[in-house]
C-alpha cells in the first residue's frame, strides 16, 4: 500500500523561487568579493535586479541575474510576492542596507536586519529569509 503526500503546487513554486532568490543574492554577494567593488540586490515590491556600484536605480548599473533574459526579474511572471528591500554587499562580502561610500553607511546588525518576506500568489505560507551581519550567510 503507498500514501501520495500531497504537496501544493503553489507552496512548492513559492520554496523553488525562494531558493532561486538566495543563489541570487548569493551571486551579487560573490561578484562584490571577486571584482572588489559594491554589488547589490534591490527589490521594489514589483520587479528585483542586480546592480553594481551604490546607485542601485540608475539603469546601467543594473545587470541580468544568472537564469534570467532582462535586468528587472518581474515579481508577478514569478508567482510571488517580495518585501521591499535593498542590500549592499562591499568588497569582502559585508551585507549593507545602505551604503554610500567606504565610511558611510548602514551595515546589517543585530539592530539593523533584513528579513525578505516571500510569499505565493495567490497567497499562501509565506516564507522569511534571513541575512546575517557581517558575512551575509542565508540559512
Amino acid at each position: 500500500v503507498s500514501i501520495a503526500r500531497a504537496v501544493s503546487t503553489t507552496s512548492t513554486r513559492r520554496a523553488a523561487q525562494e531558493s532561486v532568490i538566495k543563489n541570487h543574492i548569493r551571486y551579487a554577494q560573490a561578484l562584490a568579493v571577486k571584482q572588489g567593488t559594491i554589488w547589490g540586490i534591490k527589490c521594489n515590491g514589483t520587479d528585483y535586479w542586480l546592480f553594481r556600484t551604490i546607485d542601485p536605480d540608475t539603469t546601467s548599473n543594473q545587470r541580468a541575474l544568472p537564469g534570467e533574459e532582462n535586468a528587472k526579474v518581474t515579481l508577478a511572471n514569478k508567482n510571488i510576492s517580495m518585501s521591499v528591500f535593498t542590500v549592499f554587499f562591499d568588497a569582502n562580502g559585508r551585507p549593507y542596507t545602505a551604503y554610500t561610500n567606504a565610511t558611510t553607511n548602514t551595515p546589517i546588525s543585530a539592530s539593523n536586519p533584513l528579513s525578505i518576506t516571500v510569499n505565493s500568489v495567490p497567497a499562501g505560507a509565506a516564507v522569511t529569509i534571513g541575512i546575517t551581519p557581517e558575512t551575509g550567510f542565508m540559512p
